[in-house]
């Protein structure tokens, strides 16, 4: 018959490191997580632009871009944060300046212009900035005139709905 000489204070030493451990990685995996969610968006953020729509009115091939700029301000109590930007037309571009930070141009996607992958772009509760689009009247050649009609896209979380879509559209009158 074998008996268990192992001595009391072992046990309690063992059984108090094992505790600690558990403690300690508990208390790791609340660190991360806190971290994680620390810079999270407290509110709704509010996309609210100066205008949706717009007339270029007559664009002269001979004058080359016409360029519109819109304000964009968020008028909610959280983060507003764009995650992308397209365009409907490899002849318009877009690029959102906040705080005299300005984005890569966004265009068409799959045209080369979709803008970088990873991008984002954050207007606190408040502030404004201004998106500016860019019409190229001589991307579809000399003989594409007369009326057009585009539309730029504006991925965000508005209304804390990730991937809301925004859309300002425009139109005009090619001319050579």
């Amino acid at each position: 018959m074998t008996t268990n000489n192992t001595d009391p204070r072992i046990k309690i030493l063992f059984g108090t490191a094992i505790a600690v451990l558990v403690l300690g990685f508990i208390g790791i995996v609340w660190a991360i997580k806190s971290e994680s969610t620390a810079g999270e968006n407290k509110g709704t953020p509010k996309l609210v632009l100066e205008t949706d729509k717009f007339d270029f009115g007559d664009v002269s091939m001979a004058n080359g871009l016409a360029k519109k700029k819109v304000k964009i301000t968020n008028q909610g109590d959280g983060d507003l944060k764009i995650s992308r930007m397209q365009t409907s037309c490899m002849c318009t571009v877009v690029a959102v300046d906040v705080g005299g930070k300005r984005s890569p141009e966004f265009g068409m996607p799959g045209h080369g212009d979709g803008g970088p992958a990873n991008w984002s772009q954050v207007i606190k509760p408040g502030e404004s900035g201004e998106l500016e689009m860019i019409f190229d009247p001589n991307a579809h050649g000399p003989d594409a005139v007369g009326p057009i009609t585009r539309e730029i896209d504006i991925f965000s979380n508005d209304g804390n709905q990730d991937g809301s879509k925004t859309v300002i559209t425009f139109k005009g009158n090619v001319t050579k």
